[in-house]
Order: structure tokens, then sequence, then C-alpha cells
């Protein structure tokens, strides 16, 4: 008689580093360009450096907001350091500081909290998404509205030669492509939709600036699970779908 299957245990690989101190829900990471720090944003109204070679938090760089930190990002050559904040009472709190001089740059507009923020690849350049519906971009230097408000929120990409400007929506059911400069809509799919919980896309640009990688759902109101790939996102009112990807579960509740 053939003796039955043996199962095989499954290697599990333990993490190499664990950071300890925050003491709420973790929204947002960022690396320093010499990859060897990141800032963390958390509920507990608190960003944190971290040093990673000795595996502890930067203390003195600690940042206490007003309201809830939704959103951290470093500037691609390591000068700005930017934290996207707010909540139910709080003040929408942007602010961007400038890490050799502690300069502080405030950026006001927004009315409700901000959970979305990307700096753009030449390093002038900031855009939010807020829950109050809108984007803006901002000039990172001077803190000074340059474009915007746009309609939308969830995610925003700056493309690689930061030229155009991606805007997905919370629940992953519209994007838009705008020019950074004209402030034109360049190309548009799907329709905004209503407000998520905690869901937030993600929008990746490939470095030919052509094709955006996105989570979608254009069936119901409710958070995607298929990720696609709208292209000729560089020709005006043109987004076509090249593929798509599913495997991830439905959430029960």
């Amino acid at each position: 008689m053939a003796s039955a299957p043996t199962s095989k245990a499954v290697a599990t690989k333990s993490p190499s580093m664990t950071l300890k101190g925050h003491r709420d829900l973790i929204q947002s990471i960022s690396y320093f360009p010499d990859s060897q720090r990141i800032i963390s944003g958390s509920w507990d109204k608190t960003t944190r450096q971290w040093d990673l070679k000795v595996g502890k938090e930067i203390e003195e760089a600690r940042g206490v907001c007003e309201g809830q930190v939704w959103a951290v990002a470093v500037s691609k050559d390591g000068r700005w350091v930017v934290t996207a904040s707010g909540g139910d009472g709080d003040r929408a709190e942007l602010k961007a500081c400038e890490v050799e001089t502690g300069i502080v740059r405030t950026f006001e507009g927004h009315s409700r909290r901000i959970n979305c923020i990307d700096i753009s690849t030449d390093n002038t350049l900031l855009a939010s998404g807020s829950e109050d519906k809108t984007t803006r971009i901002w000039n990172l230097g001077t803190g000074k509205l340059v474009a915007g408000p746009f309609r939308g929120m969830g995610a925003v990409r700056f493309s690689t030669d930061s030229k155009k400007l991606a805007v997905m929506s919370w629940l992953g059911m519209c994007l838009e492509v705008r020019d950074v400069q004209s402030q034109k809509l360049d190309a548009k799919i799907g329709e905004f939709g209503g407000i998520g919980s905690t869901y937030k896309p993600a929008v990746c640009w490939t470095k030919n600036n052509k094709t955006i990688i996105a989570p979608f759902n254009f069936v119901t109101n409710d958070d995607a699970r298929t990720i696609h790939d709208p292209v000729n996102s560089s020709l005006p009112s043109t987004l076509k779908i090249l593929g798509s990807l599913s495997s991830h579960p439905t959430r029960t509740n």
C-alpha cells in the first residue's frame, strides 16, 4: 500500500528588524535617499524617524501633529520631509520641513484631512489629495499653490519626468491624468465614486511615462481588487486598458 504523502513544513523568514514606538496604526512610511533612515506617520499623531543601522528611533527628529498622520514623504534629494494629517474635529495640516535648516513650510487650502501626497522627481512640486475631494499642486520651496484645486482624492503620483500628475479616486473607480504646467486634463477613465473607509489605492508610472499601473473597480461602490494597465496616458483624452491581474479575495466583514 502506498504511503500517504507527508506535508512539508513551510519555512517562514523572520523580520530582520522590528521598530517599536508608535501607539496606534501606522499609515505611511518613506525611505530617505541614503536608505539608512525611514520616516513613519501614525494615527498616534506623531511622525518618527528611524536609524536602520541601529534599529532605533531618532528621538530628536520626532514630529507631533494636531491630527492623525495619514501620509509622509521624503524628497528624492533628501532635502524635504512632508507630512499630511487631519481627522474628525482636527484641522487639515500639510507641512514640509527642510531637513538641514529646520525651516517649516505650511500649505494652506485643504479643509479636511489630507490622506495622500507625492513629491515630484525634480524635488520642486508637492501634490496633495484630501477628503475635501480636491487635489492640489504646490511649490515645495515657497508653499504657494501652483495648480488646482482639481476634483479627486485617493492617490496622487507624478510621472518620472515631473510633467504629469495621475489622480486616482478613493474607491479606484476613476483615474485622471493632468498636465502639470497647463493644468489641462490629458486623459480620464472611469467616473469618481464616493469616499471609502481606510482603503487608499496605489498608482505607479512606468519609466517611459506612457503606462500607469493602478487598481480599478468599475462595477460596485467598494474597494478595488483588480490591477489594470491604462496605457497611452500621454495622448489627450485616451486611457486604454492594456490588461488586468485579479487574484485578491473579496473582503468579508
